[in-house]
């Protein structure tokens, strides 16, 4: 293992494919720098973001600065994060890099308790050199094929802990970063890492305005292993088919057209129905898609918000569509014993797309980095005609 971090005290389309990526055995660079050369350029590949509202990075010949809105605490400081070619000296952490993390690059240890981070992961070619992983990560690779071969694919993983982390175990792993989301206000996951010492990394894509800035937080990641040369062919490949298939569903919709994206039932917590508004990922999608969503109006919140079954009935009545979350098996028993969801002509009738019961575990992983594939199955569920012969991936008619 290369000298560990140092924590300055400061305040294709189809699943479980990607494109072909290095050795899973780590980051980009093959060796630490011997003999350090201060004009030379170490990373000639490089990253920046396009859509990402969330971090920004800068290159200084032997190290990185990426930068972080620290979403869980909105008034503190950004989270900055110093990234060195290992044989480089550090920069002075004074001015904006006070209170930085320092991590030696490439990593080779990583933690991690992120599903979409995970997914990032995978899809760079950083599998190999993770370490340690949540306990939900473990219990999900018993069951899915993907959490499977993707944990096959890493360094002998460690149980993180099932109730938060060990941090026991996260800090005898000796791991260069642990990768953690972060979900917004409300939150400490993070902040409680660092405080105990770990070098927690904070990935906010879930909270991202667009689809396509979500999925780029992969390029964030790979700045860690110096591979962004991998992120930006990736990414790229992810931004034009998401791009192809807004094309090609732009005006083919009646313009009074509405859909709704919900969790619905009490299995899952939603009590009757959970919907999303504009600012979500999937309330994105829909906009792209050129539907009118009856959740929208005053549904401000990053992740949707509760509706009661009359404020629901009010609004979604006639909606001619909805796109439910969670498994087909969960939502057609609650559709089938709940009669106040026969309300809904769409529901009814079957017009709605659902999450499928045998991918269930891995399009939770991956959909906010494969965001192509979401707009795709919503849009083959709502325009089938667009789209002959295929099915969705993630969400498929009952």
């Amino acid at each position: 293992m290369k000298t560990g971090f140092v924590m300055i005290a400061g305040a294709t389309l189809f699943l479980g494919l990607s494109l072909p990526v290095a050795a899973q055995e780590g980051g980009g660079a093959a060796a630490c720098v011997e003999a350090f050369d201060p004009p030379t350029d170490y990373f000639p590949e490089k990253v920046e973001p396009r859509h990402s509202a969330f971090w920004s990075i800068s290159y200084h010949n032997n190290y990185k600065v990426l930068t972080v809105p620290n979403s869980e605490f909105p008034d503190a400081a950004d989270l900055v994060y110093v990234l060195v070619q290992c044989g480089t000296p550090a920069p002075d952490l004074t001015g904006e890099l006070e209170g930085a993390l320092v991590v030696d690059i490439p990593v080779d240890r990583t933690m991690i308790t992120h599903n979409n981070g995970l997914a990032m992961l995978d899809e760079i070619g950083a599998l190999g050199t993770i370490v340690g992983v949540s306990n939900g990560m473990i219990n999900s690779a018993e069951s899915d094929h993907w959490f499977g071969r993707v944990l096959d694919a890493a360094n002998d993983p460690q149980n993180l802990g099932s109730s938060g982390i060990d941090f026991e175990t996260a800090l005898g792993l000796e791991a260069d970063i642990l990768i953690m989301a972060g979900y917004g206000p409300g939150y400490s996951e993070v902040a409680d890492a660092r405080d105990r010492g770990l070098p927690a990394v904070m990935v906010s894509n879930r909270i991202e305005p667009t689809p396509l800035g979500s999925s780029e937080w992969l390029k964030f990641l790979s700045a860690f292993y110096n591979l962004e040369g991998h992120a930006n062919e990736h990414f790229d490949a992810i931004e034009e088919r998401y791009q192809e298939v807004a094309d090609r569903v732009e005006n083919q919709l009646p313009s009074d057209f509405s859909a709704a994206y919900a969790c619905i039932g009490e299995q899952r917590g939603c009590t009757f129905m959970y919907a999303h508004g504009p600012r979500s990922l999937n309330g994105q999608i829909l906009e792209t898609l050129g539907v009118n969503n009856p959740f929208a109006e005053g549904n401000d919140a990053g992740n949707g918000m509760t509706f009661d079954f009359e404020t629901s009935l009010g609004r979604a009545a006639n909606a001619d569509f909805f796109i439910l979350y969670y498994e087909q098996a969960v939502n057609a028993e609650t559709i089938a014993t709940d009669t106040r969801y026969q309300s809904f002509p769409a529901l009814a009738q079957g017009n709605y797309l659902t999450g499928t019961d045998e991918n269930y575990a891995e399009c939770g992983a991956t959909n906010y980095v494969h965001v192509d594939r979401l707009i795709r199955d919503y849009a083959i569920g709502i325009l089938p005609e667009l789209f002959p012969g295929e099915s969705g991936v993630c969400f498929t008619r009952p």
